[in-house]
């Protein structure tokens, strides 16, 4: 099993950097865990991140990975045990009980990374006890681990966020139009993502900068998935 690098998909590639993480209430806790490392408690060293899509999850892993040189594994196989005589620090991605994460397997990886006084990672949607995993010793092991969640974005954390996603594609956002934006929008990582990917495929393709009325468009075409319920 090799080594990757964590990457997502948006072109231009978004930078991964620890100056470049928007830090706010919603994923303050997340952030801490990556900063305390490799002070991380328990038997096993291991932290749990868990939240929706496009939360910051990837790039917090990122980050950890640049500190500690850890590994991805997007599943485990008969080499995977083998792979931590070298690698002492793992990043699971979003493991879940199924064919891919063999659940004797994982306790058997999760006694050796023990043994060797490894650090673990985890990227999950959801807290590892909702994830039914069946047999009693993995459930115990990953239920066990320390973890954090990354909430839903407040106003301030989604304008943050819409620069962040507009900076790394090379796109001008004013006060005016991320203002009307933040107003209108789900509170959702998701969505703030893909306004600003829509906004610049429209600025592209215009070949002019983002604009109000452009931002209108976008809502208009998209309200059912994009917009924010106007009562609440």
């Amino acid at each position: 099993m090799t080594p990757q690098q964590f990457t997502m998909d948006l072109m231009p590639p978004p930078s991964l950097s620890r100056d470049d993480f928007v830090l706010g209430a919603c994923n303050a806790l997340a952030a801490d865990w990556i900063d305390r490392w490799p002070d991380w408690p328990g038997r096993i060293k291991g932290v749990v991140l868990y939240g929706p899509a496009d939360c910051g999850k990837s790039h917090l892993a990122a980050i950890w990975q640049n500190q500690s040189q850890a590994m991805v594994m997007s599943h485990l196989d008969d080499q995977s045990i083998d792979a931590l005589v070298d690698q002492q620090a793992v990043i699971w991605d979003h493991p879940k009980p199924n064919d891919d994460w063999p659940e004797d397997l994982v306790f058997h990886w999760l006694n050796r990374l023990t043994e060797i006084n490894g650090s673990l990672l985890v990227l999950s949607r959801l807290p590892m006890p909702q994830l039914n995993w069946q047999l009693a010793d993995v459930a115990s092991r990953l239920n066990g681990l320390s973890s954090a969640a990354i909430t839903d974005p407040d106003d301030a954390m989604l304008a943050s966020l819409l620069h962040k996603h507009a900076d790394d594609m090379g796109l001008a956002l004013d006060a005016d139009v991320t203002r009307y934006i933040v107003s209108r929008m789900e509170r959702q990582f998701s969505v703030a993502r893909q306004i600003i990917t829509q906004l610049n495929d429209l600025a592209m393709a215009s070949k002019k900068p983002v604009t109000l009325p452009m931002v209108r468009e976008v809502f208009e075409q998209q309200l059912p998935l994009l917009g924010r319920d106007q009562n609440e």
